[in-house]
């Protein structure tokens, strides 16, 4: 696993992280699939910055950044619990940092800004910008455990403490079964698969959650009752005195 610190906040890159070389290797060849690599690993490095930063910028400590599979995941404690609205807010940030580097790149190109570049630059920008732009609107699809399910499920908690994990958990899978059936009729077959596995990781995600909760909401059992104590044993009986004979 490699580890390193960026702006203070440590990152560690799992080894997994280099499947999404695969997807490269579905529209380019050759060296051009290590350029898409090393974009995809930017772009998604810069998407849990975005989360990081936005944490550590509302108080949060031990913020932590893993790169991992196709994607990553930012973790961070903090002093007191988070407001509803910060954590929606560090939620939206990861997408909302790619998308306006993408985005910004974007226009950058088509205003000619990349002209007479090489075409490993080219190869670079273009995943870079996809990775960007693309990741980071597919991450705000209302699915926990993605991005768009962590805000649906900031809002529904600010909604009702109680019910907000389950409002959202309801969100998703009507979200499942409304994205699936579209990817599938669209050739997206990995898409879906993806998808289903992330809404099953949402739902576990859930039920741990449910389980810490119930935990900790259950009174605490006192000292169990004293078995009642045994009988003293009683004294043997004293045995009658015949009654006094009379002469007759």
């Amino acid at each position: 696993m490699l580890k390193f610190r960026l702006l203070g906040i440590p990152v560690a890159v799992h080894v997994t992280f280099l499947f999404i070389a695969l997807l490269g290797a579905t529209t380019y060849s050759g060296f051009d699939i290590a350029i898409w690599t090393a974009a995809a690993f930017a772009s998604i490095l810069l998407h849990e910055m975005g989360h990081a930063l936005t944490a550590r910028g509302f108080g949060a400590t031990g913020v932590n950044v893993t790169l991992y599979g196709l994607g990553g995941v930012t973790t961070y404690g903090a002093a007191k619990k988070m407001s509803n609205g910060r954590s929606f807010l560090i939620s939206a940030a990861g997408s909302a940092t790619g998308i306006i580097v993408g985005g910004a790149l974007l226009f950058l190109g088509r205003d000619g800004a990349f002209v007479g570049v090489s075409h490993e630059v080219i190869v670079f920008i273009e995943s870079f910008i996809f990775t960007a732009l693309v990741w980071g609107i597919l991450n705000w699809i209302p699915i926990v455990p993605l991005d768009g399910g962590h805000m649906v499920q900031s809002i529904a908690t600010a909604v009702s403490e109680k019910h907000g994990p389950l409002i959202s958990q309801v969100i998703t899978w009507i979200t499942v079964a409304i994205v699936v059936p579209l990817a599938l009729m669209n050739g997206f077959q990995f898409a879906a698969i993806i998808v289903v596995l992330f809404a099953f990781s949402g739902l576990r995600e859930y039920r741990a959650a449910a389980a810490r909760r119930s935990k900790r909401e259950r009174p605490p059992s006192g000292p169990e009752p004293a078995p009642p104590a045994a009988p003293a044993p009683s004294a043997p009986p004293v045995p009658k005195k015949p009654p006094p004979e009379f002469p007759i």
